[in-house]
């Protein structure tokens, strides 16, 4: 599920769930690893190797470390992966506002089916199900939380989302087209409206309404279907990974910290030796986490602690779905009460009443404390009273300098 978060600096860096560090510590080991073994090499190999350094083991070294280095400044790493990720990044939000919700298509449908009797609710309740089963046999299409919830089309049976008798004519469906299995259920609600209507005579703009809005309810699981079956083409990800790692491999050698010191200090440079590669490290938090983010994002419906609880989202909508159709329809609204705003109605901002519309009287009573300073601002050349409270801002008197500075208070 995609993590929250809240709190100070630190308070972040601590946090290991869907954090930089759960992505990219087995990385960030295997470069240690790697760069502490060309050091050893450096440091112990190579003098027992040439210990009267006639053959020149260690400058060509040093010579190698040094051109490798400069070859990490001619590789432009942060904007392929800014590019990379800014697309996955936008890729994956347009595949969240591809999830349908049902309010809206089920608080139609009770102005198409109004009726509390006993046929008309349970026409609401079938479309309702129907609704939130093509949620389900569409997202477990597309999400592995939903496929580990349900395996198979029987264990939606065993939910309580599809009847034997569906559930029977889905399997005959299946075996000649089985992507139109997702799309049955919204023809049955079709049929059922259809039915309905010429029964009851609803009015055509209700119903014309309620038809757009299962459009765009079935337009929803087509265009995910189409961010699934679509991917970032292969080569722009093969492009970011290997700019990234081929940057930190060339880091390997080059930012030997030993290898800088003994160049740096033929030519008369004083250099401390760092043991261990700080800033590289940080180098490497930065761009191996940005391009995780960018892999991590890539699937969103996945099993990662970023990607979108799916089947959070599908109990949400079944609950929601049955108590607008159950429930809300079914009872009926309060009784009018005269409110605190309705007895001021004919003169809200009246000097007695603590309701004033377009003002914040009423908060700064409950919390019982000033609302906070949001910007003062001098006036020079006119003159004021103490205090006076006009459209929404107070002007105060300035008691240090004597009446000489007004200020504003907005």
């Amino acid at each position: 599920m995609t993590i929250s978060y809240s709190g100070n600096f630190l308070q972040l860096l601590l946090r290991w769930k869907g954090s930089i560090f759960r992505s990219v510590w087995k990385e960030l080991l295997i470069y240690l690893g790697l760069h502490y073994l060309i050091r050893f090499v450096y440091t112990d190999i190579l003098p027992w190797a040439d210990p009267d350094g006639k053959l020149k083991y260690r400058d060509y070294f040093i010579s190698i470390c040094q051109q490798f280095n400069e070859y990490t400044k001619l590789i432009p790493l942060t904007f392929l992966l800014g590019f990379y990720v800014s697309n996955v990044v936008s890729r994956w939000w347009r595949q969240f506002e591809c999830l349908c919700w049902p309010e809206d298509l089920l608080s139609l449908l009770c102005f198409v089916v109004p009726s509390s009797d006993p046929k008309q609710a349970r026409v609401r309740h079938r479309i309702a199900r129907y609704l939130n089963l093509t949620c389900a046999l569409a997202w477990r299409d597309v999400s592995s939380k939903i496929r580990l919830r349900f395996p198979t089309v029987r264990h939606i049976v065993d939910s309580g989302l599809l009847t034997e008798s569906e559930y029977e004519q889905l399997m005959e469906i299946s075996r000649t087209n089985q992507g139109c299995v997702w799309l049955t259920p919204l023809h049955w609600v079709q049929q059922i409206v259809s039915e309905i209507v010429s029964e009851t005579g609803a009015l055509p703009a209700y119903v014309n309404n309620f038809n757009q809005e299962l459009k765009t309810f079935r337009i929803s699981f087509r265009r995910l279907f189409c961010h699934d079956w679509v991917c970032v083409p292969l080569v722009y990800t093969q492009v970011a990974a290997l700019a990234t790692y081929a940057f930190f491999f060339f880091c390997l050698f080059g930012r030997q910290s030993i290898v800088e010191i003994e160049a740096k200090g033929r030519s008369g440079f004083d250099a401390v030796d760092l043991r261990f590669p700080l800033f590289t490290v940080v180098q490497f938090l930065f761009f191996v986490g940005w391009f995780k983010v960018g892999q991590d994002l890539m699937r969103p419906f996945g099993l990662d602690d970023d990607d979108i609880e799916l089947a959070y989202i599908l109990d949400r909508n079944i609950v929601t779905s049955f108590t607008i159709v159950n429930i809300l329809q079914n009872k009926e609204p309060p009784a009018f009460e005269e409110d605190a705003f309705w007895k001021v109605r004919d003169q809200p901002n009246a000097p007695d009443s603590k309701l004033r519309f377009g003002r914040i009287d009423l908060s700064r009573t409950a919390h019982k404390h000033p609302p906070k300073l949001h910007m003062l601002e001098e006036l020079k050349g006119k003159d004021f009273e103490s205090e006076i409270e006009n459209g929404g801002c107070t002007l105060h008197e300035n008691k240090e300098t004597k009446g000489e500075r007004k200020l504003l208070l907005w």
